[in-house]
C-alpha cells in the first residue's frame, strides 16, 4: 500500500530497459521532470503499462505517487498508484512516425537542468541525495561494448498475466554491455569517465537488429552508426542516474536534439570508434 499520495504531472524523459523483478514482475524504471521542474524517478511501473496506456518518451503523464523508501534514500525516487497513471499530453511525444519532434520546446524544458559534471552530481548527492542529472559531454572518446555480441532469435516465449488482465510476451533479459567514454563539460580536472549505458532504445536495437541481420559484425556496425556516428552529428547529452544500491552513476538515457535548434550546443569528437 502507498501512503501520502500526491498527484504529479510529469514529462517522461527516460525509460530504462524492462527488467524482471521477483516482487513486481516485469518493470520499467522511468525518469522525468515534474511540472515544477524537478527530477523524479517512478518505480516500479509495470512493463505492460507502457503497452496498454501507450506511454512514449516526452509524453506528459499524471500519476498519484508517494516518496519511496530505499537503501540510498535517493531524493527523486517515488512509488506510484498504477491505476492512477494516465497520459494527458502527447504534443512533445517521441511516438508515431508521422509526428515531427518539437525539439525547441523539449530543449526549453530540459536544457535548463544541465549539471556541470558527474563530480558535481556526486557532491550534490552527499548534500541532498540528488541521484539524477543531465550531463553535457565535452569530449566523447568512444562508444564501446565490454562483451561479445549475441543474436537473440525470436522463439516461443513465455507469456505473463498482466495487471490489465491480458497476456503479453515476457521480457527478454539483455545484458547491459554498452557504454561511453567521455569527459564532462564542467570538469576542471578533465577526468575521463567510462560509464555503462542502460538506454531502452539502445538495448532494444541490440535485440531487434540482431534478429534482423543475423550477423554480429553487421549488428555492431549498425549500433555504432546509430549510437555514435549519428548522435555525434547532433547535440548530445547523457541522462545520468545513480544505481539503487551503490553510489555508482549510470547513463540511463540519451538526449540528442539537432545542432541547429535554439539554445543547443556542440560536442567535439576526439577519436574514432573503438573497434
Amino acid at each position: 500500500m502507498i501512503y501520502d499520495l500526491g498527484e504529479k504531472k510529469i514529462l517522461v524523459t527516460v525509460k530504462a530497459y524492462p527488467e524482471k523483478s521477483k516482487t513486481h514482475g516485469n518493470t520499467v524504471c522511468t525518469i522525468g521532470l515534474t511540472e515544477e521542474g524537478e527530477w523524479i524517478r517512478l518505480y516500479p511501473i509495470p512493463y505492460e503499462a507502457y503497452i496498454f496506456k501507450e506511454i512514449n518518451k516526452y509524453d506528459w503523464i499524471e500519476v498519484d505517487c508517494a516518496k519511496a523508501s530505499e537503501k540510498l534514500n535517493r531524493k527523486e525516487s517515488f512509488k506510484i498508484k498504477i491505476d492512477s497513471l494516465r497520459v494527458i499530453d502527447k504534443s512533445l511525444s517521441s511516438g508515431g512516425a508521422s509526428r515531427k519532434p518539437d525539439w525547441a520546446e523539449r530543449n526549453k524544458i530540459i536544457l535548463p537542468h544541465i549539471s556541470p559534471s558527474i563530480e558535481s552530481l556526486s557532491d550534490q548527492f552527499e548534500t541532498d541525495r540528488t541521484s539524477i542529472g543531465l550531463i553535457k559531454p565535452k569530449e566523447i572518446y568512444k562508444f564501446y561494448k565490454d562483451d561479445d555480441l549475441k543474436i537473440y532469435n525470436d522463439s516461443i516465449k513465455a507469456f505473463q498475466q498482466t495487471f490489465f488482465g491480458c497476456n503479453i510476451p515476457d521480457v527478454e533479459k539483455i545484458p547491459h554491455i554498452f557504454g561511453y567514454e567521455f569527459t564532462c563539460g564542467g570538469c576542471l580536472e578533465n577526468k575521463r569517465h567510462k560509464i555503462q549505458c542502460e538506454d531502452w532504445e539502445l538495448l532494444e536495437s541490440y535485440r531487434k537488429w540482431g534478429i534482423t541481420y543475423q550477423n554480429v559484425d553487421i549488428l555492431w556496425d549498425k549500433l555504432k552508426a546509430k549510437y555514435y556516428d549519428y548522435m555525434l552529428e547532433r547535440d548530445f547529452y547523457f541522462y545520468m542516474g545513480m544505481f539503487s544500491r551503490y553510489k555508482t552513476w549510470l547513463i540511463v538515457g540519451l538526449y540528442c536534439p539537432p545542432k541547429n535548434v535554439k539554445n543547443s550546443s556542440t560536442t567535439r569528437v576526439t577519436s574514432l570508434m573503438d573497434y
